[in-house]
């Protein structure tokens, strides 16, 4: 008899998926537009044909829009060049604001004051926030390629708080592609001034939204909770199309969720699958209202988050355990190996991007899925979607950019993947591993500090912590019994709650950190332990003032971590040594 859960991957239809692409193809997705009603519409009614039970969600969201932007220079010539404007930006009025042209070529806006900044690469939110607090008339960006590059000028996660109000772009922002760029630089290279006019119109405002839900429950077969559920996500909003980024992604979903609709009697656990507004013209603002409404939902009963942004691109062969956190990193590889052949296959830690909102919480990442070979002639490094080709988020995404061949493979890796993390009797979370990082972490920053921060406690407690993770994994045989296994499993799961928000999270469970890092996708550890991050500056700051400030910041940073350590060590030991005595 065949396995209910290999039935579901084999029901996978890449003639579906072609079709979603199509009709995807067909409409621009703006949040909180038409596109976006259209979308979430077609996204329930497949579902509800199905029979999958979907509820569309509706909330205010604050949105930008960027509208239209020209650059024309001046002086010392007249010409006029090709741009864009980005999400958040600050508008200009009808005129245009004219100010000199300034090259920064370190990348260092605050020498750009009332000037207009030139500065090389792809526009970054933390970019155009220093250049706001610099006083700059004018951020304007150089991208590498000769297509320019949507992107989002805030650093602000989600909704802001009335906090962060002051971190809202204060200044214009603008791309050209690298013609444009070229140009500009030779213009400044023959010494004089260059006198630009920018004009720019961004629409910020609040808006409604739509987040459609799916809700697949689990049965509770062998003893497990049939509460308990994997958080599935993908946004459907999109520059234009946005066919690799991300529309075949959201077809992925669909397809994800009929095949596991349809064999749901084999589903011990639940899965909820969500389709995600704002990615891009609100800085995750869906996946954020998700994890602030769903708080306490997501802390008790999440096993993890499976995030999907950008399957099926065509030439993609490279597989990666994207957005992994430590402890899903060995689960994620495994299930690399086994579906694809691929051994030991890379695997990057959650950055700042691909609405990761759910970490701060406390719950464990992963997401699989393919990029270009690097010496694919799609392939530019510097991109942070659309598997590293060249056309991401610009309106070159079309549907001869998706591989439908590809796009199944996915699919049926994400239907293996949740099925098997929904059907395990001990659930494949390896705190150990988020120690032996912490540890790791730890160890590499003690030189730069030399003697101005002893990490060794912080240390000895990763070990402690280790080693007490290591004796509640060696419980996992032998927890053969319902309750047994429960008792583990929700040691685990608290576990993750309370070491992921000091890893991957530098304000705490109940708030989100800016996007202040590039959304690049290569393999680092830097996304680690952001809180101390800034330790590597200390031995250069003593003798000023702020060598205290940061020695204390640091200091309290350790303690955060450190209490973490001790108290997850303390639940391991107990929990390993009452399932000894079974």
């Amino acid at each position: 008899m065949a396995n209910p859960l290999e039935t579901a991957v084999a029901a996978v239809s890449p003639e579906r998926l072609a079709s979603h692409l199509e009709w995807f193809a067909g409409v621009r997705r703006d949040t909180a537009g038409p596109g976006e009603r259209r979308a979430a519409e077609y996204i329930a009614d497949r579902l509800h044909g199905a029979g999958v039970p979907v509820e569309v969600h509706e909330f205010d969201a604050f949105l930008s829009y960027p509208i239209r932007a020209t650059l024309e220079v001046l002086e010392p010539e007249r010409l006029t060049l090709p741009c864009l404007t980005h999400s958040f930006a600050r508008s200009t009025g009808p005129d245009g604001i004219v100010a000199d042209l300034t090259d920064i070529a370190d990348g260092q806006v605050e020498r750009g004051a009332g000037r207009a900044a030139l500065v090389g690469g792809l526009a970054t939110p933390v970019t155009v926030l220093r250049a706001s607090r610099a006083g700059c008339a004018a951020v304007v960006f150089t991208n590498q390629d000769r297509v320019i590059h949507n992107m989002i000028g805030t650093t602000i996660w989600g909704t802001p708080d009335l906090d962060q109000a002051d971190r809202l772009p204060q200044c214009p922002a603008i791309s050209v592609d690298v013609e444009g760029g070229r140009t500009l630089r030779g213009l400044l290279d023959r010494g004089g001034p260059v006198r630009v006019r920018i004009v720019a119109e961004v629409k910020t405002e609040w808006l409604r939204s739509l987040l459609p839900e799916a809700a697949i429950p689990g049965t509770g077969a062998g003893g497990a909770d049939p509460g308990q559920f994997v958080l599935v996500g993908a946004h459907y909003c999109s520059w234009n199309a946005g066919i690799t980024d991300n529309a075949t992604g959201d077809a992925c979903l669909l397809e994800m969720a009929r095949a596991l609709w349809d064999h749901r009697a084999a589903l011990a656990r639940g899965v909820r699958v969500c389709w995600w507004p704002g990615h891009s013209h609100g800085r995750y603002s869906g996946s954020t209202w998700y994890a602030d409404t769903r708080f306490f939902d997501l802390a008790e009963r999440c096993l993890a988050y499976y995030n999907v942004d950008s399957p099926g691109v065509r030439g993609a062969t490279r597989y990666v355990a994207r957005n992994t956190t430590a402890d899903l990193e060995r689960f994620a590889k495994q299930i690399i190996t086994r579906t694809t052949g691929v051994a030991d296959p890379p695997a990057h830690r959650p950055a700042r991007a691909a609405d990761q909102s759910f970490l701060p919480n406390g719950v464990s990442s992963f997401s699989i899925y393919p990029f270009l070979p690097e010496d694919h002639p799609d392939f530019r490094p510097w991109t942070g979607g659309a598997a590293n080709a060249w056309w991401w988020h610009t309106d070159f995404d079309t549907l001869d950019k998706a591989d439908t061949g590809i796009l199944a493979t996915d699919t049926r890796i994400g239907v293996t993947a949740v099925g098997e993390l929904v059907n395990a009797r001990v659930l494949p979370l390896a705190p150990g591993d988020t120690g032996e990082e912490i540890r790791k972490a730890a160890v590499e920053l003690q030189p730069s500090l030399a003697s101005h921060l002893d990490l060794g406690p912080l240390v000895a407690d990763a070990d402690a912590f280790i080693a007490a993770s290591r004796s509640l994994d060696e419980r996992r045989t032998s927890a053969t019994d319902p309750t047994a296994a429960r008792r583990l499993n929700a040691a685990l799961l608290r576990l993750s709650r309370i070491m992921n928000p000091v890893v991957y999270s530098r304000r705490g469970r109940f708030f989100h950190d800016p996007a202040e890092w590039s959304p690049i996708m290569r393999a680092s550890g830097r996304y680690v332990l952001p809180g101390l991050s800034a330790a590597g500056a200390l031995a250069s700051l003593a003798g000023t003032r702020d060598y205290g400030f940061l020695k204390a910041q640091l200091l309290r940073e350790c303690n955060r971590v450190r209490a973490a350590l001790r108290e997850g060590a303390g639940l391991a030991a107990g929990v390993a040594e009452a399932l000894a005595r079974r």
